[in-house]
């Protein structure tokens, strides 16, 4: 599945998994996400409620991979490496990648909205 990504400073595309998780986030679309920085190296934010399907995580992430943090029900868009590619446990659900425009999520800054919806 398509989306696009809209922020202040532009948009922003991505591509989602066909895997349950990936099918629940599309259920919830359209949704506005109140996102901000961390570690500079990832922009993330809430989502209105759990994904379903959350069964396997990793402990590592790749520049431009959208991911899952299940404990706060996190949207998170990989934006920078840090050199150590590195998530804590419980690890982070993929849900996808940024297809376009991933320089511009990474430049929004600390705090801003990001509406989600099909492309």
């Amino acid at each position: 599945m398509k989306i696009r990504l809209s922020l202040p400073g532009g948009e922003a595309t991505g591509e989602i998994v066909d895997s349950v998780a990936g099918r629940d986030l599309v259920s919830l679309l359209p949704v506005t996400v109140e996102m901000y920085d961390l570690f500079d190296r990832e922009k993330p934010g809430p989502l209105p409620r759990a994904l379903d399907g959350v069964t396997e995580t990793a402990l590592t992430y790749a520049v431009g991979q959208i991911g899952y943090w299940a404990p706060s029900h996190d949207i998170i868009f990989f934006t920078a490496d840090d050199g150590k590619l590195e998530i804590p446990e419980p690890g982070i659900v993929h849900l996808g990648t940024v297809t376009s425009g991933l320089e511009t999520i990474a430049a929004a800054g600390d705090s801003f909205t990001m509406t989600i919806e099909r492309a």
